[in-house]
């Protein structure tokens, strides 16, 4: 496939991303497709849980972190089951900040770029679309779908 081709492709996946719409069709959308009102934890949770989980041994593996992250098993399950999962719940825990410790290249700067990587690649699917109400002042959870 030439570059022009693939250009376009892309351009006509970004416009059937954009919406744009009052508060009330919003909450029409959200009717329809409660996910789409997810907090943020919730948000990466389900970015996470949907990549793939696989026991090992009793022990959950995230797909959403292999190749990427080696013999940190252990640790991500904590961070996702301690963490997000409970948050995802809203459960007092999403009251904490998350506070990533460990030596030198131990993953901790992979981790967050996976994340926000993973993010922006999950926001344009249905299941982690993001929507924003035209003249909201509010911006702190919304961007534009």
């Amino acid at each position: 496939m030439d570059i022009l081709k693939k250009i376009e492709m892309y351009r006509h996946e970004e416009e059937k991303l954009k919406w744009e719409g009052t508060f009330g069709e919003y909450l029409e959308i959200v009717k329809e497709k409660p996910w789409v009102a997810q907090s943020a934890h919730s948000r990466v949770y389900n970015m996470i849980k949907d990549a793939g989980v696989e026991d090992v041994k009793g022990q959950k593996r995230y797909q959403f972190f292999s190749n990427q992250l080696f013999g940190l098993e252990e640790a991500l399950e904590r961070l996702v089951e301690e963490y997000f999962h409970p948050a995802a719940k809203r459960l007092d825990v999403r009251k904490r900040i998350l506070l990533l410790m460990g030596p030198v290249s131990g993953g901790k700067s992979t981790l967050v770029t996976m994340l926000k990587r993973g993010l922006e690649a999950y926001s344009h699917h249905e299941k982690g679309a993001v929507y924003a109400i035209k003249g909201c002042p509010m911006h702190e959870d919304a961007c534009i779908r």
